[in-house]
């Protein structure tokens, strides 16, 4: 799933992975150059020194090997044995060491055509020495003279790498919590979207639905658009029902004073007052039928979820007594459920397919409904046992106006009014031959995720 939430998380993690990244390298190198450079100052003072203490020897005997005892001192710290500090000078054949080297030796680095030259190396009693050697002039017409100076610097190290593991800790440790702060400004930021769409899901399933969520300001204006359309839909639809009622009311009255007309002229013209009372009959049996289901609606919301069995007992009710003179038994398998689709339009399509098979059938018809909505959507089949319809005419049913028996009453209107409904919650519709009763089978499979505007 494209998630906007999981890729900006992905992002500022590596953003921030990098960045310790790079922070984590400089450190890595930057602690040990800074105490390096503060060692070297030093050991370039004492060669200085040391080469100075060479010439006043040198000057108290000339053209003779320097005596160490009359260098002078040069501290302490190259007199005390193994002490970490160390010096060895190198005047032609000539080689004075300093006394803290006791018995030991460091090597003498080949300059060659350098000046000076800054390594690593091991030290007496596996001490890590950083050696400076460096060349002068000679003295009095002497060979060049190499000083090398050297200082442990193991407890250095070891400080550096305390330091360095200290601070990768405090910077994972960081970069955790970042990690975590973000993430929870990301969900804190993008909460009002799941407000959103479970606010969508309750008008899906008719619930009244209101949203309250203050959210940043590039979100807040999606959720007042939301919250606008949830408000907008709920009028519409209440409107349409209010007319719906109305028109059924108003028809009462045209209906009855017809009715009137149709018995005065039962004794000059039978004929055309018998067919005036069974068209009265099939429209009085309409308006019936739209009022109950008004009726069935009123006590809920508007586009409540449908309540399977309940409400398709209350419809059965109707039809058998609409169709009472023929004794049509409507058999039910439902489910005690509450789906998530629009009342409504259950009513409407459950309505036109039981009225339609009650039309055709010679004593039954039987209404089942897969319980639960398997794999997620709502399946159901109508059936009957009447003649059923040509396969000729199998693929034009639920088409306006189409009618496989011209004899019988209607327009052709009831199934075309399924097939709108269906199509509107992207379902399908199928017409077959019923195995069971022989007439007509109408397999119908609604998704339960999306719902019609009723």
């Amino acid at each position: 799933m494209n998630s906007l939430r999981r890729r900006l998380s992905v992002t500022l993690a590596l953003v921030l992975l990098a960045a310790g990244a790079l922070l984590a390298a400089s450190l890595q190198d930057f602690p040990r150059r800074l105490v390096e450079d503060y060692v070297l100052s030093r050991l370039h003072h004492d060669a200085d020194l040391l080469y100075v203490r060479l010439i006043d020897a040198a000057a108290a005997a000339p053209g003779q090997p320097i005596d160490p005892a009359r260098m002078g001192g040069v501290g302490p710290v190259y007199e005390l044995p193994l002490s970490g500090h160390y010096f060895v000078i190198r005047r032609g054949g000539q080689i004075i060491r300093s006394r803290s080297l006791w018995d030991e030796d460091i090597p003498i680095p080949e300059l060659g055509k350098a000046v000076e030259l800054v390594q690593r190396g091991q030290g007496p009693a596996g001490q890590a020495l950083l050696i400076f050697a460096s060349q002068f002039p000679g003295v009095g017409g002497a060979l060049p003279v190499t000083l090398v100076v050297a200082e442990d610097v193991t407890s250095i190290d070891a400080a550096i790498a305390d330091f360095r593991l200290k601070t990768f800790i405090a910077l994972a440790l960081a970069l955790g919590l970042l990690l975590i702060l973000q993430r929870r400004v990301l969900v804190q930021g993008l909460a009002p979207l799941d407000e959103a769409v479970a606010a969508c899901r309750r008008l899906e399933q008719g619930e009244a639905t209101a949203i309250d969520a203050t959210a940043p300001a590039e979100v807040q204006p999606m959720l007042d658009a939301v919250s606008r359309l949830a408000h907008h839909h709920t009028q519409r639809i209440t409107r349409i029902r209010h007319a719906v009622g109305s028109l059924s009311h108003a028809l009462k009255t045209p209906l009855a004073v017809l009715s009137q007309a149709a018995d005065e002229l039962a004794g000059c013209d039978p004929a055309l007052a018998a067919l005036l009372h069974r068209q009265l009959e099939a429209m009085r049996g309409t308006v019936e039928r739209e009022l109950h289901r008004a009726r069935l609606s009123g006590g809920g919301p508007v586009g409540a979820s449908f309540d399977v069995r309940s409400q398709l007992a209350g419809l059965i009710d109707v039809l058998q007594r609409l169709h009472a003179g023929r004794a049509i038994a409507i058999e039910l398998d439902a489910p005690e459920a509450g789906l998530p689709v629009d009342r409504e339009d259950m009513l409407e399509l459950f309505g036109n397919l039981l009225d339609n098979a009650c039309k055709w059938a010679s004593a039954r018809v039987r209404v089942c409904v897969a319980p639960g909505g398997a794999d997620g959507r709502l399946a159901f089949c109508v059936e009957d046992d009447g003649p059923g319809v040509p396969d000729a005419l199998l693929g034009q049913l639920g088409q306006a106006g189409v009618r496989s028996d011209e004899s019988r009453p209607g327009h052709g209107l009831g199934l075309a009014i399924v097939s709108d409904i269906v199509a509107q919650y992207g379902g399908t519709l199928r017409f077959g031959r019923s195995a069971d009763l022989g007439g007509l089978r109408v397999e119908v499979s609604l998704p339960l995720a999306g719902g019609g505007a009723g």
